[in-house]
């Protein structure tokens, strides 16, 4: 499923997602990755659906915030929460920027992406971090990918690779791994990593 069409798949369930998810969900993550910013000026979120909870808590720390998502129905419910974001309709591996952020969060989107787009969404989010930023972001811990269980009747599917690569690409990114737990013990693929790009200069 190519970025099109998992936006357009979003656009479906958009409403439904906003009234369900939990609200409290991945912030004790964020506010855990924030404490370990040296420097809360900008940050970038990958796959802000539908906005609330991740943007409301990275507001309250400070950041100015740009947000993607390739699913213009989410997009249209964040802008309504949100006015003072600089939202933008793209996929990630599409999107161009010269900027680097203190913090940048990619929470249960990049994991839609297939496993051969994997490496490189990891390596352009280690990117676009300024040095000392922070990256959060989720995943799975093997190679793969899988048809993912259906919401509302619309299909999701999941990528992945392993977490020792994960780990291969953070080091070769100049950036040292802090925090990489299995959050969801019903689910153990699912992974929570948090990185912390080396300041080269010092």
């Amino acid at each position: 499923m190519n970025a099109c069409e998992l936006g357009k798949n979003y656009d479906k369930i958009a409403s439904w997602w906003d009234k369900t998810i939990n609200p409290q969900y991945g912030v004790k993550y964020l506010d855990r990755a924030i404490s370990l910013c040296q420097s809360r000026n900008t940050a970038l979120d990958v796959g802000c659906g539908s906005g609330g909870r991740m943007i409301e808590a990275m507001q309250e720390a400070g950041y100015k915030i740009t947000a993607l998502d390739a699913s213009q129905g989410m997009l249209e419910i964040a802008k309504q929460k949100h006015t003072d974001v600089n939202f933008i309709y793209s996929d990630f591996l599409d999107w161009e920027s010269e900027e680097a952020f203190d913090l940048v969060v990619a929470w249960d989107s990049i994991f839609h992406a297939p496993r051969r787009e994997q490496a490189s969404i990891l390596f352009k989010l280690c990117a676009h971090l300024a040095p000392e930023g922070i990256l959060i972001f989720t995943g799975g811990d093997e190679d793969g990918d899988i048809q993912g269980s259906d919401m509302q009747g619309v299909p999701f599917e999941y990528g992945s690779i392993s977490y020792m690569k994960r780990l291969k690409i953070i080091e070769q990114s100049h950036c040292d791994i802090f925090i990489m737990e299995r959050d969801q013990p019903p689910h153990p693929k699912h992974m929570v990593f948090i990185c912390k790009r080396r300041n080269d200069e010092q």
